[in-house]
């Protein structure tokens, strides 16, 4: 018997060990693919909008430091300071996740007990919640106080994801609510190339930057060293050009100490900028600076390697990993480059400011500014404190009041923060310009309407002669000084009229002005619908009704259809056809000729208004116009900026149109986001980009790559057509749906999702996809 149980039990061994290796087989399979799939995790966080709320600098550097309460209470150190009493925080889900119901957020006021997931200033518990966001509900926060959160979501099957990182934050001393929250500027050292020359050096940093020069000599004795630096290189000899004007360029004298030792350059003072009431200081912290790429030493014979010539760059903070772009047009690239690095560049104060000539914020500059750095970088602190200085220091144009409108709807729609337009809604209000209306429904500023109480109202200060508003349409208006000098210069060329403004005829009424108006309305709608003053946005949909009628009465050319410059003038500028497009105000009927005559005005405006002339372009059917104008080696171009030499976008195309010019100015850098929004086609349908649309319109180009980032998370696109099929795939960030619009060029043929036959069929020339999940797809028309 025992024999028997003992064969018994050694035949139950075997089978117990067969399924042990098999189960252990299973096991480990399925462990491993646990290893290779971690859970998700929110990532991204921002408090207050800020990326980096942690951050740590000192003289603009950032110290590898944490922050902490010492920190904190030193003045030597530069602190992102949090500067409302209830912080709104944001996160981005995990690219594994399609969508979360819920969040918990937890903050606390020491780091060891939010690691044991303890909230004691506040913990949310479980909301049930799509958003990506949620302002702070806890305990008082107190100033100059160190703080930390972290947040968990629940995804569509109802199951938490593993908590965050954590991130810390601090409140300003002062939280008032009036100011945005702001990270400090940066800091960064770079080196050069350098190239001797007889009896010196050349020394280029390969772009402009508005920074600090500061070299390690050497010298046997007291001796003279002549330091010269610009934006621009003399085009016959290893020399800083001196083209005079806002072309930077200073000379000055470097008294040599016997021995080695540093020596930082002091830049000069601009007396007529540091006059003007408007202008932005630099920080203290950082000290002023001076936009260069050139350096030439003279009269310094000794040994000189790139790590004694240094520039300190001054920037905000920029993320140079949130976009890229690549085509099959090597100018098209080329011009992106220049347009995303001008971004970076002119951040150098901290404010949307028109470059170093002035160094003052103003509405279409910034306006352009905030497109185009969204466009490239998805960072929103820079826009909050230009509009809010805007707001209450509006300057002299017309149009450019108008505009404040329209920062502060894609403030919102990008950010999914109403806290601006809440606050600040009647004061928007007033920025519509309504008090110049009359009883059409214009609004005209030579109408008698221009009191001291609506310059109260407006917050105007005086800018010049009077403190009227007045109407500018584009800038310069007129031939400058110094450009061109004959009206023949331009007949036969790429222009028609001296000036920027396509010969417009001012008149009591203004098309352009009328355009933006009406534009501004709709906007105003918009804004509030969304904050439920429903009484509001009836009255500003039956004021836009009115205005376009009156419009259309006033400035429509019967015979043609198109677009006259005033109400006595039978003038018709690309500028009034092109806006009154652009804004939605040409009926349907009239389209194609207000387009075709867009297009064959060319660019007749100036950086400024190629904006509106591209968005035009691409809504209304002239797609591969607009790349044509972007990708063009014209003098009126953005290639003619890189060819004159700037590496950063310039005021106009070229100095012949404006003398004056600076070589830093962002309102040059449409194309960042006309690329982005327009030609890729991504931009956010709904507050805070958690539904964004991926519309392209990519004309003849064979392929067009990009990469942009939303505070939702990133979205990657690639566009490939060829005689027989067009390919678009795609890749959104987690829990972000997405409109998609592919191009059926190509007659009946099938659409394919990730390899599969669809049975959606074209209309009006597209296969248009609503509410595609996130995640990576490839949609290909075969």
């Amino acid at each position: 018997m025992r024999q028997e149980k003992r064969v018994q039990m050694n035949k139950t061994k075997i089978n117990i060990r067969g399924l042990v290796r098999l189960g252990g087989l299973f096991l480990c399979c399925l462990l491993l693919y646990n290893c290779q799939k971690p859970l998700p995790q929110a990532r991204g966080l921002r408090t207050d909008l800020m990326r980096n709320a942690d951050y740590v600098g000192k003289n603009g550097f950032e110290q590898p430091i944490d922050l902490n309460d010492q920190i904190v209470s030193n003045p030597v150190y530069e602190i992102a300071k949090v500067r409302t009493k209830t912080p709104l925080f944001h996160w981005i889900l995990d690219p594994q996740s399609s969508a979360s119901v819920a969040y918990q957020i937890l903050v606390s006021s020491d780091q060891s007990r939010l690691a044991k997931n303890e909230g004691d200033l506040w913990d949310s518990g479980q909301v049930n919640s799509s958003l990506f966001s949620a302002l702070y509900q806890g305990l008082p926060l107190q100033p100059n106080k160190m703080y930390y959160w972290k947040i968990r979501y629940w995804e569509k099957d109802k199951t938490p994801t593993q908590y965050a990182d954590s991130q810390a934050f601090v409140l300003d001393p002062s939280p008032s609510g009036t100011q945005f929250s702001q990270e400090p500027l940066r800091a960064v050292d770079q080196k050069a190339t350098l190239f001797k020359k007889s009896k010196g050096y050349f020394i280029d940093f390969n772009k402009a930057a508005f920074g600090k020069l500061r070299m390690q000599l050497f010298a046997t004795k007291v001796d003279t060293l002549t330091v010269t630096v610009g934006e621009l290189k003399d085009s016959k000899e290893w020399a800083v050009a001196n083209l005079g004007g806002n072309i930077r360029y200073f000379k000055t004298q470097l008294v040599l100490k016997p021995g080695t030792h540093w020596y930082e350059i002091e830049w000069p003072e601009d007396h007529k900028r540091a006059r003007n009431p408007f202008m932005i200081p630099m920080p203290d912290y950082i000290g002023e600076v001076f936009p260069f790429r050139y350096v030439e030493l003279n009269n310094y014979e000794e040994e000189l390697n790139t790590d004694q010539v240094i520039r300190t760059l001054v920037h905000y903070h920029f993320n140079e990993e949130a976009s890229y772009f690549n085509s099959s047009d090597p100018i098209l690239n080329q011009v992106w480059e220049l347009c995303k690095y001008s971004m970076k560049a002119t951040s150098f104060l901290g404010y949307y400011v028109d470059g170093d000539r002035e160094r003052i914020p103003y509405e279409a500059d910034a306006f352009i500014n905030q497109l185009s750095h969204y466009a490239v970088d998805a960072e929103y602190g820079l826009s909050r404190g230009s509009m809010k200085h805007l707001l209450f220091n509006p300057t002299w144009p017309t149009e450019w009041t108008l505009y404040t409108i329209l920062m502060a709807w894609y403030d919102f729609l990008y950010t999914g923060d109403d806290r601006f337009i809440t606050k600040y809604y009647e004061e928007l209000k007033i920025k519509t310009l309504m008090d110049l209306a009359d009883d059409s429904g214009l609004i005209s500023t030579r109408t008698g309407k221009q009191t001291e109480e609506f310059f109260t109202r407006l917050h105007k200060k005086n800018w010049g002669n009077n403190n009227l508003l007045r109407d500018i349409v584009d800038w310069p208006q007129k031939n400058p000084p110094g450009g061109y000098t004959d009206l023949e210069d331009y007949i036969g060329s790429e222009k028609e009229h001296p000036g920027e403004n396509d010969g417009y005829v001012y008149e009591t009424y203004n098309a352009v002005v009328n355009a933006l108006y009406y534009g501004a309305l709709r906007y105003m709608k918009h804004t509030a619908t969304y904050l439920g003053k429903t009484d509001d946005a009836a009255f500003f949909e039956l004021q836009g009704e009115r205005v376009k009628k009156q419009f259309l009465i006033t400035f429509q050319d019967q015979s043609t259809g198109l677009i006259k410059d005033g109400e006595r003038t039978n003038h018709h500028s690309q500028h009034a056809n092109m806006f009154a497009l652009t804004f939605g105000l040409i009926p349907d009927e009239n389209k194609a000729a207000v387009l075709d005559f867009v297009i064959s005005k060319n660019m007749s405006c100036s950086v400024y208004a190629a904006q509106i002339l591209l968005e035009g372009l691409f809504d209304h059917g002239g797609a591969e116009q607009g790349i044509a104008l972007m990708a063009a080696t014209t003098e009126r171009s953005w290639y003619n900026m890189l060819r004159f030499g700037s590496t950063i976008t310039m005021e106009a195309w070229d100095r012949r149109y404006k003398p004056n010019l600076d070589l830093n100015h962002a309102w040059g850098g449409a194309p960042a986001n006309i690329i982005v929004r327009k030609m890729m086609g991504v931009e956010p349908l709904t507050p805070g980009a958690q539904k964004i649309k991926i519309h392209p319109k990519i004309g003849s180009l064979s392929t067009a790559e990009l990469k942009t980032s939303f505070i939702s998370g990133p979205v990657r696109i690639k566009c490939e057509q060829s005689k027989t099929a067009y390919r678009l795939e795609l890749h959104t960030a987690g829990g972000v749906q997405a409109d998609v619009k592919i191009p059926a060029v190509y007659g009946s043929k099938q659409l394919y999702i990730n390899g599969k036959p669809s049975n959606l069929k074209a209309k009006d020339g597209v296969f248009h996809l609503v509410d595609f999940p996130s995640g990576s797809a490839l949609l290909e028309v075969k």
